[in-house]
C-alpha cells in the first residue's frame, strides 16, 4: 500500500482550493524554498496517518488558512495497491474505481471546524472513508496500520539521544519489542543475560539494598525521620531505587530507558571525545529508523516521512543516506518522501521522484505530469549534477550554453541593478547539452497548472555574417559565396545560405524548442555571445577599450600586450563594417588565441571596473537580447 495522492484545502499556506499532490510508489522529495509548502504537506500526512511514536498534533488557530477559523480544513489520502492482508482490515472502507470493480483504493478524510461555541473554542476532527467522504471510519486496529514513521527536521540530535526525563532516545525504546523479552523478576542463581529491561531494574534494586554505603545511607536517613521528623507510632524507612519494587513493568523499563545514553565506541575508527552534530544527527536517524523497522516487521507501518536529512551531515554521508533510502524504497514495499533544501541530494535520486513545492502548490516531476519524455529523464538522470539542481529551489532560472554566458551574466546582472542573488534566480549552463531537455522541466502536461517559474534560455543565432568565413575560419574565402564549401560539406551557416523567409523559419525554430508556459527563449540577434558582445560594443569608444583590454590581458603576456593591442587595434581599423570588425574580434577565439571563458571571466572584471554605478550606460552598449533575457528572469 502506499499513498498516491493527498489533497489539502484551507490549511496553512494552502488556500480554499483542492490543492492535489501525487506522489510515486516509493522514494518522494519534496523540494522548494523557506515557506512553500514542504513542511505543511508532511504535517498533513503525518495528521491523517498518525505517527509511531504516537506524537499528537494539536489544531490551533494558525492551522487554517489566513488563521481563518470560519473555514474548514480538509485532507484527503488516497492508498492505492493494497495487498491481502491491508484489503482485509479496510474491506469496509475501500472504494473500486477501476472497470471491473476489482481493484480496491482507499480514501482517508480529514476534516477539522474550530468550534466558538465552546468556551475556550476548540477544533473537532473527524475522518471518514470512500471516494466522496461518506464511507465509514475506520477501525483503530486498521488505523494503526497507516501509522508513518516521522523524522522530523532541525533535530537536536545530541541532546535527543541522551538521557532525561522522557528523552526521545526512551521514547523509541520503549516501542520497540524485543525490550519486552526476558524475566521481568531477578532469582538468585539465575543467568542475568536471560532478565528484561524490568528484570535489570529488580536486581540493579536487589543489589542497592545490599551495598554497604547504601544500606549506611539508609540506615542514617530512617533514624533522622524517626528522631526529627516522625511522630511515635510512624513506620516509615527509606530506601534506594531505580525503580519502584511496587511499580508496574512499564515503569520498571522507563525508569531504566530514561537513564540511557546512546554513544559512539571512542576506540572505533579515528572518533573521539564528544561526536559532532553530524555523527549525533546520524546516529538519531538510525534510531527513528529502528523504531520503523519495528513497524515494518510488525506490518504496520510502510510510511517514512524525513524532513531536511542532511542537516549537519557532509557531502558524502548525505549521498549514503539518500542512496540507501531510494534503493530500499524501490526493492521494498516501504514509501518514503523526504523535504530538502539540498541541491546535492535532488541531483542523485532519479528526476521522476521530485515534487517541486512552490507558494503552496506541488509539482510532481514524474512521467506524464511534465512535457519531459523517456529520453529527456534517461538524459538529465545522468547530466543533473549538484550545480544544476539548484534550479529546483530557485524563484526564476536562466539557462545558457557555455561557460561565457555562465561567468559574465551574473556580473552584467549586478551592474544593472538586478542581482541574481537578490531575485533568487538561478544560472544553470548546460554546455551545449540537452538546453530544451532543461526548459521542459518546468513545462506541465496541464498547461492550466503550469509552474509560476520564469525561465530564460539563452542560446546563439548560429548564423554567420557573409564576411565571417573568410576572417574567422580561411581567409581564402572571399566575402561572396563563391569559394566556400559546398553547403553539405560544411557544418558552418551563414546569412547567404538563407532567404528572409528562411533565416525567420530559422529562428522560429530555435525557440520552439524549449517556448512555452513560463520558458522563453532568447537568441543572439546575430551570431554567436562574443561576436555580438563586439558587434554592440565596438561602436562606443568606452566599451571598446573594455573589449580590447579584456581580449588582448587573456592573449598574451605581459610584455607583449602593449605591442599586440596596438596590432589588434590596427588590424580592427582597416575593416569598414561593423560586421568585418566583429569577425575579426572573434576570430581570435576561431584561432584558438584566446578562450571564451578566460574571456569572460576578464571581461567581467573589466565591466565592474568601468561600468559600476553606470547601469544605463551599460544597457545601451551590450547585446539587447541579454539584457531581456535577465529582465525576464528577474522582474517576470
Amino acid at each position: 500500500m502506499y499513498l498516491s495522492l493527498l489533497k489539502i484545502k484551507n490549511f496553512r499556506c494552502f488556500d480554499g482550493n483542492e490543492h492535489i499532490i501525487a506522489f510515486n510508489k516509493g522514494l518522494n522529495v519534496l523540494v522548494g524554498e523557506n515557506d512553500s509548502g514542504k513542511s505543511t504537506i508532511m504535517d498533513a500526512i503525518k495528521i491523517v496517518l498518525g505517527t509511531t511514536d504516537m506524537n499528537w498534533h494539536r489544531i490551533v488557530q494558525e492551522d487554517f488558512y489566513k488563521e481563518d477559523v470560519n473555514l474548514e480544513i480538509e485532507i484527503m489520502c488516497k492508498f492505492e495497491d493494497l495487498n491481502e492482508d491491508e484489503s482485509g482490515a479496510f474491506l469496509e472502507c475501500l472504494s473500486y474505481e477501476d472497470v471491473d470493480k476489482k481493484v480496491p483504493c482507499l480514501y482517508l478524510h480529514w476534516r477539522c471546524k474550530f468550534l466558538t461555541s465552546f468556551k475556550p473554542p476548540r477544533p473537532v476532527a473527524n475522518i471518514s472513508t470512500g471516494k466522496d467522504g461518506n464511507g465509514t471510519a475506520p477501525s483503530v486496529e486498521a488505523k494503526e496500520l497507516l501509522r508513518t514513521t516521522y523524522l522530523r527536521a532541525l533535530r537536536d540530535a545530541y541532546s535527543e539521544m541522551q538521557s532525561g526525563k522522557r528523552s526521545r532516545l526512551s521514547q523509541i525504546m520503549q516501542h520497540v519489542s524485543v525490550v519486552d523479552q526476558g524475566e521481568n523478576e531477578y532469582q538468585e542463581g539465575k543467568d542475568i543475560h536471560r532478565l528484561s529491561i524490568a528484570g535489570i531494574a529488580d536486581l540493579s534494586n536487589k543489589l542497592l539494598a545490599h551495598h554497604p554505603a547504601l544500606d549506611s545511607i539508609n540506615r542514617e536517613m530512617t533514624t533522622i525521620l524517626q528522631e526529627k521528623m516522625l511522630l511515635k507510632k510512624d513506620n516509615i524507612k527509606t530506601r534506594l531505587e531505580v525503580a519502584g519494587a511496587n511499580s508496574n513493568r512499564l515503569q520498571k523499563e522507563m525508569a531504566l530507558l530514561e537513564k540511557l545514553d546512546l554513544a559512539v565506541d571512542k576506540n572505533a575508527g579515528e572518533m573521539c571525545g564528544k561526536v559532532g552534530l553530524g555523527t549525533s544527527n546520524i546516529m538519531s536517524m538510525a534510531c527513528e529508523l529502528l523504531l520503523h523497522k519495528e513497524a515494518e516487521g510488525e506490518n504496520k507501518s510502510s510510511f517514512l516521512l524525513i524532513e531536511e536529512p542532511e542537516a549537519h551531515i557532509h557531502a558524502q554521508r548525505q549521498l549514503k543516506l539518500i542512496q540507501s533510502l531510494e534503493n530500499e524504497s524501490e526493492k521494498g514495499n516501504r514509501q518514503t518522501i523526504i523535504t530538502t533544501h539540498a541541491p546535492l541530494l535532488a541531483s542523485v535520486v532519479k528526476l521522476s521522484n521530485i515534487i517541486i513545492v512552490k507558494s503552496g502548490e506541488a509539482y510532481s516531476l514524474a512521467e506524464g505530469y511534465t512535457e519531459l519524455d523517456g529520453d529527456d529523464y534517461i538524459f538529465l538522470e545522468k547530466y543533473l549534477d549538484a550545480t544544476k539542481a539548484n534550479l529546483f529551489f530557485a524563484r526564476s532560472v536562466i539557462i545558457v550554453e557555455g561557460p561565457g554566458e555562465a561567468l559574465l551574466l551574473p556580473t552584467i546582472a549586478k551592474l544593472l541593478g538586478y542581482s541574481f542573488t537578490d531575485y533568487g534566480t538561478s544560472l544553470v549552463d548546460v554546455r551545449s547539452t540537452g538546453l530544451r531537455r532543461y526548459a521542459k522541466i518546468f513545462q506541465r502536461k496541464d498547461q492550466s497548472k503550469s509552474l509560476d517559474i520564469n525561465v530564460a534560455c539563452i542560446t546563439d543565432r548560429d548564423i554567420m555574417p557573409n564576411c565571417a568565413p573568410g576572417i574567422c575560419i580561411n581567409e581564402k574565402y572571399t566575402l561572396d559565396n563563391k569559394t566556400w564549401p559546398e553547403k553539405a560539406k560544411r557544418a558552418w551557416r551563414a546569412e547567404s545560405d538563407f532567404t528572409k523567409k528562411e533565416a525567420e523559419a530559422h529562428l522560429k525554430k530555435i525557440k520552439e524548442r524549449a517556448d512555452g508556459q513560463g520558458v522563453r527563449t532568447f537568441v543572439a540577434e546575430h551570431w554567436t555571445l562574443e561576436y555580438d558582445l563586439a558587434y554592440e560594443g565596438l561602436q562606443n569608444g568606452d566599451m571598446k577599450e573594455v573589449l580590447i583590454n579584456s581580449l588582448i590581458k587573456v592573449s598574451y603576456v605581459d610584455k607583449n600586450r602593449t605591442s599586440k593591442k596596438t596590432e589588434l587595434v590596427n588590424n580592427l581599423n582597416k575593416y569598414q563594417t561593423i560586421e568585418e570588425k566583429a569577425s575579426y574580434f572573434y576570430s581570435y577565439f576561431t584561432s584558438k588565441k584566446a578562450s571564451k571563458a578566460d574571456f569572460a571571466q576578464q571581461f567581467a572584471i573589466e565591466l565592474e571596473n568601468n561600468y559600476t554605478g553606470k547601469a544605463d550606460e551599460l544597457k545601451k552598449v551590450i547585446p539587447d537580447y541579454l539584457v531581456s533575457a535577465i529582465e525576464y528572469a528577474t522582474k517576470g
